[in-house]
């Protein structure tokens, strides 16, 4: 289309990282507000953020962050308690916060859905199950494919399930909703 896309390939990118931080404590990904980009900039600045599971060890620099200009004790709390609330999410809402090329929040939801939630059946799914999905193409599957066949990103969806809490996504069928 002649549409040009620029990417940095340097895994350890840290324009990378802010972005991934960022869409994971995003509105429809974990939402954990108060947690802006620049704040995310901040905090590895500081040395308080290096991995998405640091997000849910705020309690750890407490001291650092309350002195930190533009925080305080109150902006503190609300921000450790946003980064608890969302321990608790659905598995789909997971699967979007990992940021999985081509995976929207929709698309998601449908994948999930099909494995019945199952976290280790999603992650380990095949292109073949998941070009059986309606909606989700041959690109799509095999980007998610591509994604979770990655050891960096096991080690991460490892150490975030161990910290995450998964709830029931009610299910609306035909007006009626079932867990």
């Amino acid at each position: 289309n002649g549409v040009s896309v620029l990417m940095c390939d340097n895994p350890m990118c840290l324009a990378k990282k802010i972005k991934s931080i960022s869409h994971f404590v995003s509105r429809d990904a974990m939402n954990i507000d108060g947690m802006s980009e620049a704040t995310i900039e901040k905090f590895i600045a500081h040395g308080i953020l290096h991995e998405l599971a640091d997000i849910f060890r705020l309690e750890n620099h407490k001291d650092t962050i309350v002195n930190m200009e533009g925080f305080g004790e109150k902006s503190y709390e609300k921000l450790v308690n946003a980064a608890n609330k969302a321990k608790h999410t659905t598995v789909a809402k997971f699967i979007y916060s990992l940021g999985v090329p081509n995976i929207g929040l929709s698309n998601a939801k449908m994948i999930c859905r099909s494995f019945d939630n199952d976290i280790e059946r999603i992650r380990n799914a095949t292109a073949e199950e998941l070009v059986e999905i309606d909606g989700v193409g041959e690109v799509i599957a095999e980007s998610f494919v591509s994604f979770f066949n990655e050891k960096a990103v096991n080690d991460i969806v490892d150490e975030l399930l161990e910290i995450i809490e998964f709830e029931n996504e009610e299910i609306k069928i035909s007006g009626i909703y079932e867990d």
